[in-house]
């Protein structure tokens, strides 16, 4: 018998699975449901003191309505707003004074360095992990002889799966810039704290540049730092979440997409596909349908992880594939 490959899409609803895993362990104080919640509280990268979110720092998110108390609703419509705005503004070729176009640079810098902030919170190797589902479940498939290959597509930027990993000595790579064949191969489409590009700005001097189009850059210039992370990358390759990477069409994001997708195409009937936690935003249901229509529509297993599956997502996936199963959290999979 063949052995079998996994092809893994993580939306937030993972990380959010993680922490609420933590609360009973730690308070982390994360809040990765509403990306401005803590924004008061991130350092600027400039003198590591907090306040990044602020009109200070971020006058145009600020003009805009970004505040630590506004609710997680207003921040998922701010969100929406500045990255549709910027996504045609951006195609048009409009220049860099639009507001929104602004407001789009100050996200992408602000959203690395609350997650490098965010990773300051958790100590991994002080915390158990045993009794997560996601744990035993990718521990046992990177240890089952029945197991080809495992393939994580996360469109999250946080590293704490790796760090999991990495405690653990679950070999991975990941795609496009650090590959040595490893049975675990990770792609992160919409970037990630650890990309590490070879240029960085100088700390006294760090500004947001808004005439400059920062989150753009090759593929070869960025390596995998996990130790040393900060937020003073030249080129920052972060997407801001409800934004179509495939609209931006950037370099070093086009790569790993385009690599995920060929993935995608070589799956089999008898390989298997898991969903979790994907709020399958309007603006990000492109790049999502172009990795899902890529996989045979045969596939036999296709599990849904979600306690609140958005209706168009579970009209479109049951149109895809007929054997989907849906689950309301990870328990089932162990």
């Amino acid at each position: 018998m063949d052995k079998k490959n996994y092809f893994i899409l993580l939306g937030n609803g993972f990380t959010i699975d993680l922490i609420n895993h933590l609360k009973n362990k730690i308070d982390c104080g994360i809040n990765v449901s509403n990306l401005f919640s803590n924004g008061e509280l991130v350092p600027w990268p400039g003198n590591d003191k907090p306040g990044f979110l602020s009109y200070r720092y971020c006058p145009n998110l600020w003009t805009l309505g970004a505040r630590p108390n506004m609710s997680n609703e207003d921040a998922i419509n701010l969100i929406e707003d500045i990255i549709t705005c910027a996504n045609i503004l951006h195609k048009n070729n409009k220049k860099s004074q639009n507001i929104y176009i602004k407001a789009y640079k100050e996200l992408g810098t602000y959203l690395q360095a609350l997650f490098v902030y965010y990773n300051k919170q958790i100590n991994i190797n002080t915390v158990d992990f045993s009794d997560w589902p996601w744990f035993k479940f990718l521990n046992d498939l990177y240890n089952s002889s029945e197991v080809e290959k495992i393939h994580i597509v996360t469109l999250n930027y946080d590293i704490w799966l790796e760090r999991v990993f990495k405690k653990i000595n679950i070999h991975f790579d990941i795609a496009s810039i650090d590959e040595n064949d490893n049975k675990i191969k990770i792609y992160k489409p919409h970037g990630s704290i650890s990309f590490s590009h070879r240029v960085k700005k100088e700390k006294e001097a760090f500004e947001i540049r808004y005439d400059t189009d920062s989150n753009d850059g090759e593929i070869s210039e960025f390596t995998i730092e996990y130790d040393n992370i900060n937020a003073l990358n030249s080129v920052n390759a972060i997407i801001p979440p409800a934004g179509d990477s495939s609209r931006l069409d950037f370099k070093w994001a086009k790569e790993i997409r385009d690599s995920a997708k060929e993935v995608a195409k070589s799956l089999n009937k008898n390989d298997e596909l898991i969903i979790c936690g994907l709020s399958y935003w309007h603006v990000d249901r492109l790049e999502i349908d172009s990795i899902l229509t890529s996989i045979n529509p045969e596939i036999e297993e296709v599990k849904i992880i979600n306690p609140y599956t958005p209706k168009v997502f579970n009209a479109i996936i049951t149109t895809l594939f007929d054997k989907v199963i849906f689950y309301n959290n990870s328990k089932p999979l162990i």
